[in-house]
């Protein structure tokens, strides 16, 4: 009980010194805003910011970290230590640069910073944002491991958005700058409606290329001329044409200089990483080796074969993690998890229970995950017969289809939708409030988590209820550990 109190206290105390730490971060860094805006000059490209380093004696680079105290609005080491304490970060390189503690000292171009805190719902840097965008500014390539729902996208997103400068886009005469793969549509949807946002301030045009749509239509994005290609390994593999040595590509592939692999351990748990490896050599390959470029690669995990992809394709990167991260997937500790224990023949009755409870109505958002089209039919026309507005999402639906379920969602015309695991990854939405899993992963537990995480995103709060049977029984101890691991109550039962 003591060590407990004493962990409590040190949270509250780190709290306070964040606080405190950002108001002091926040002024300071209004400072820095305002004499970035006075400089004649645009900001210089990543490896222009590299050759300006501060230099030691032996010709080695100073520690960036060190070099940012002496910076106009820089943050203190005991600023800097409050932090990544209280945000469980952990930034594997002694001299990587100190995390950003507000949006005014994020390290973007004008335009790009003034959307950005113009967002009333983005009020501070999420830790994988913080820890990450100093290192992606300096050039590095950059692994990043995180929980799913912290905010990835933008952590990988703005800085490549920063990167396709007028120079560049000029140099590549409407050529793609940057390729970011997804696992999923979803996903490279979501992904791509995120670059649209932030991308026309800064005059960068971005295509969606993935299967289940018309190939055509992709086609003709890229030939008016884009600066990212965002998509799914199949249909870049297509549109690159790989197996042709890229003959029959596209688009040209010399102006290439960013690469982004999201949700890696997902891409790889898929199979794809034969594809991601000729889609990279494609792009980016040159003689024996590969041209100069930056890699940007995004895991809630790290598994062995995320390391040994990440060990091929990635050079000298700076490591951030954010939580436990690991091998094993760890759960966001702003959902609250609650799991129901009962006999099997009364998940049904159970499920009713809780959707009575308010789950989907009017003003709310709510997603029920079922592991088969079938019972994601069943559930649906019932909730529907409760006059709920509820639609599907399964494997079953078109694209056009699954799209506009999610755009009705989006916009509160829908309140709750039935998904099987296509949800589970890629749909970042604002605003669901609560996941309900009638039934637990069938085939793999990691996507406990990742369903969970559809809600409590971007630090909002969340819910999430189970119905756990004895068929679920071989899953009570990983579930206990991922609940264990973010303070949630373990019931007796379980």
């Amino acid at each position: 009980m003591a060590s407990e109190d004493a962990a409590k206290a040190a949270r509250k105390d780190a709290r306070k010194a964040e606080k405190k730490a950002a108001r002091k971060a926040e002024k300071r860094a209004e400072k820095l805003l305002v004499l970035r805006q006075e400089e004649s000059r645009p900001q210089g490209r990543a490896e222009d910011q590299t050759s300006s380093m501060a230099t030691a004696s032996d010709g080695v680079p100073a520690p960036a970290a060190k070099r940012l105290k002496t910076d106009v609005g820089g943050p203190s080491q005991m600023d800097v230590d409050a932090y990544l304490a209280l945000h469980e970060i952990t930034i594997h390189e002694a001299g990587a640069p100190a995390p950003c503690l507000s949006l005014a000292a994020a390290p973007f171009k004008a335009p790009l910073l003034k959307l950005l805190m113009a967002q009333p719902t983005f009020t501070a840097p999420s830790a994988v944002q913080a820890a990450s965008w100093p290192v992606a500014a300096l050039g590095r390539d950059v692994l990043a491991i995180a929980k799913t729902g912290s905010g990835k996208t933008l952590g990988f997103l703005l800085p490549v958005l920063s990167r396709c400068g007028t120079a560049e886009r000029a140099a590549a005469k409407g050529a793609p700058l940057g390729l970011i793969m997804a696992p999923t549509r979803e996903l490279a949807l979501q992904i791509h409606a995120e670059a649209a946002k932030y991308g026309a301030c800064v005059g960068v045009r971005a295509a969606a290329i993935y299967g289940g749509a018309s190939k055509e239509t992709q086609v003709r994005a890229l030939r008016r001329g884009v600066e990212l290609i965002i998509g799914t390994p199949g249909r870049i593999k297509d549109i690159l044409d790989t197996r042709g040595g890229g003959k029959q590509a596209e688009c040209g592939c010399g102006a290439f200089e960013l690469l982004v692999l999201d949700e890696a351990d997902r891409m790889l748990d898929m199979g794809f990483e034969r594809d991601i490896r000729d889609i990279v050599w494609q792009a980016f390959g040159h003689g024996d080796g590969y041209r100069p470029h930056q890699t940007f690669l995004y895991s809630a995990t790290w598994p062995l074969e995320v390391q040994g992809i990440a060990s091929d394709l990635l050079t000298e990167a700076v490591k951030v993690t954010v939580g436990s991260g690991g091998d094993k997937l760890t759960a966001n500790r702003s959902v609250a998890q609650r799991v129901h224990v009962v006999d099997g023949s009364r998940r049904w009755e159970t499920f009713v229970e809780l959707i009575a409870g308010g789950a989907g109505r009017e003003g709310s958002r709510c997603i029920v995950f079922a592991n088969r089209k079938d019972t994601v039919a069943s559930i649906a026309k019932y909730c529907q017969g409760e006059g709920l507005a509820c639609e599907c999402l399964s494997g079953d639906r078109s694209q056009a289809q699954r799209e506009g379920t999610i755009r009705r969602f989006k916009a509160g015309e829908v309140t709750l939708v039935i998904a099987t695991d296509v949800a589970a990854r890629g749909l970042d939405i604002k605003g669901i409030e609560r996941v309900i899993n009638y039934e637990l992963p069938a085939d793999d537990f990691q996507d406990y988590v990742h369903r969970i995480g559809r809600t409590g995103r971007a630090g909002a709060t969340g819910e999430a209820d189970s119905i756990f049977t004895d068929a679920d029984r071989r899953y009570a101890k990983e579930l206990t550990r991922i609940m264990t691991e973010a303070g949630q109550p373990i019931p007796p039962a379980l």
